[in-house]
């Protein structure tokens, strides 16, 4: 059987600070929550691989070392609100959990949304709130967030997404454009006038989530 809290160490000490992870609340909250847990039971021996692993219905649990750089540029802050889009069984949500104020943990699934819940519970996580829509939509009724991560690569990040963002706030997200293979980890920061500038962080292979593909164009 696999020994999951030696994997959870192995994952902090061979994945995340090898690859510059060197926040200590971030890499706190990565040992604590059971990756295990947030995935179908036939997954779980190979939750701790760093790998973005297929969960079902178009969502994705993001590799390890990828999610925790994104986690560390999108620098959380305790007194943050984050918009958590394609939260799925609240793995990503439940990582937030202990650095923010709040976290609206977006998802459309609701099996993955009953089971985030239950999960979220049983860890005595009481500061993510669940909000059931279309991704793409963002949740505008609790806009502005000072903080909004997308748990899946994007061909383009939509407006309405950019428009919940809160003067002075960040979005970070991994870029595919044009179908291509590798994406970018991107930081978006929207200024005090309302400006939304990007800095493009680091190369990452991960699947598109559901709703954010490129748009097919053809050919005649």
């Amino acid at each position: 059987m696999m020994d999951f809290p030696k994997a959870r160490v192995n994952m902090i000490d061979g994945q995340l600070s090898t690859s510059g992870v060197v926040n200590e609340q971030i890499l706190e909250s990565f040992s604590y929550v059971p990756r295990e847990m947030f995935v179908p039971q036939k997954l779980r021996d190979v939750a701790y691989i760093d790998e973005s692993l297929d969960i079902g219905q178009g969502r994705f649990l993001l590799s390890p070392i990828v999610y925790s750089k994104m986690v560390q540029a999108a620098n959380p802050c305790g007194f943050d609100v984050v918009l958590d889009i394609g939260s799925a069984y609240g793995y990503s949500s439940a990582i937030l959990s202990p650095l923010v104020t709040t976290v609206i943990a977006l998802e459309h699934n609701k099996r993955q949304m009953d089971k985030a819940a239950k999960l979220w519970e049983q860890l005595g996580v009481n500061n993510i709130v669940l909000s059931e829509g279309e991704l793409a939509n963002g949740v505008p009724e609790q806009a502005p967030y000072s903080l909004i991560i997308i748990n899946g690569a994007v061909s383009e990040v939509p407006k309405k997404i950019i428009d919940q963002i809160d003067v002075g706030g960040r979005l970070v997200a991994v870029v595919r454009e044009d179908s291509s293979y590798v994406g970018c980890a991107t930081l978006f920061i929207k200024s005090h006038n309302g400006d939304v500038s990007c800095k493009k962080l680091f190369d990452a292979n991960i699947p598109f989530i559901k709703g954010f593909e490129p748009s097919l164009e053809f050919e005649f």
